[in-house]
C-alpha cells in the first residue's frame, strides 16, 4: 500500500524546486525504469500497476492505473514509475582526455534528453551545461534519454570560469563557421553549442578558438540543437577512425 502523503510527495517531484530540495527525481516507463534498476542509482520507490508487477523481482508497490496516472508526467502511463536519488558531480572531476561537449543556455528538456541519448550512443560519458540550461533530471529530459541518463554525468558550471582556464582548442558551432567536416581535429577539444534562439552567449565569444558550422543546401533557418549535436558527434568519431 502507498499513502496519500507518499503519492503527494512523489507528485511534487514533477517540479524542479522539489527535486532540488529532496535530491530526488522521477523515472517513468518500462525502458527507463529497467535501465535505472540496472544502474547504481539509489531507488526509493518502485511503483507499478498489477499488469506489469511480474516484470520486477525486487520490492515494488502495486497501485491502480488511476493512482499511477495521477503522479505521472506522461500523457499515458499504465506501466511503472520510480523515484531515485539525484547524483551530483564535482567540477574537478570533469574528464578532458576526450572531446568535451558543452551546452550553453539550451533550455528545452526534450532536446537535452535527445542529446544525452546521442552522447551515450557515440561513447561519451559526460556533458557540461550552463546553469541556465534545462534540468538534466526534468521528467521530460529523462523520458527522452531512453535510459541513457544512467550512463552520463552532467556538470552544471559557470562556463566562462571553466573555459578561460583551459588550454584545449575551444570550438563553437555557429551558422557562419568553417565546415566541420573540413577541419582536422585530432587532439581532445571542447565544443560549445548554444540555443537555437540565441546561439552561444556573448560572454563566451572571446574564448572560442574557431567557429564551425554544419553546412546544408536547404533554406531552413537553422538546425535543431539536438540534431546538430548528433551530426557533430558522428563527425568527431569519424575523425578518430
Amino acid at each position: 500500500m502507498i499513502s496519500k502523503n507518499e503519492l503527494k510527495y512523489i507528485k511534487s517531484l514533477k517540479l524542479k524546486k522539489y527535486r532540488a530540495r529532496e535530491k530526488k527525481f522521477l523515472v517513468e516507463g518500462i525502458k527507463n525504469v529497467s535501465e535505472l534498476l540496472k544502474s547504481d542509482f539509489e531507488v526509493d520507490y518502485l511503483i507499478c500497476t498489477k499488469e506489469y508487477s511480474h516484470l520486477f523481482s525486487q520490492f515494488h508497490i502495486v497501485v491502480s492505473r488511476d493512482q499511477l496516472q495521477a503522479i505521472s508526467t506522461l500523457k499515458t502511463n499504465e506501466t511503472c514509475l520510480a523515484v531515485a536519488k539525484i547524483k551530483s558531480f564535482r567540477k574537478e572531476t570533469i574528464d578532458f582526455s576526450d572531446h568535451v561537449i558543452i551546452l550553453d543556455q539550451v533550455s528545452d528538456p526534450g532536446n537535452l534528453g535527445t542529446i544525452v541519448r546521442s552522447l551515450d550512443w557515440f561513447g561519451f560519458s559526460q556533458l557540461i551545461l550552463s546553469p541556465d540550461s534545462a534540468d538534466f533530471y526534468n521528467p521530460k529530459t529523462i523520458a527522452s534519454t531512453m535510459g541513457s541518463f544512467t550512463r552520463l554525468k552532467p556538470f552544471y558550471v559557470d562556463l566562462r570560469s571553466l573555459l578561460r582556464d583551459r588550454n584545449e582548442n575551444i570550438y563553437g558551432l555557429t551558422l557562419d563557421g568553417e565546415n566541420v567536416s573540413a577541419v582536422e581535429i585530432n587532439e581532445p577539444s571542447i565544443f560549445v553549442l548554444g540555443s537555437e534562439s540565441h546561439g552561444i552567449s556573448k560572454a563566451l565569444g572571446d574564448l572560442i578558438s574557431k567557429e564551425l558550422t554544419i553546412p546544408g543546401p536547404g533554406r531552413a533557418e537553422s538546425l535543431n540543437v539536438a540534431v546538430a549535436t548528433s551530426i557533430l558527434l558522428y563527425q568527431l568519431r569519424l575523425n578518430k577512425r
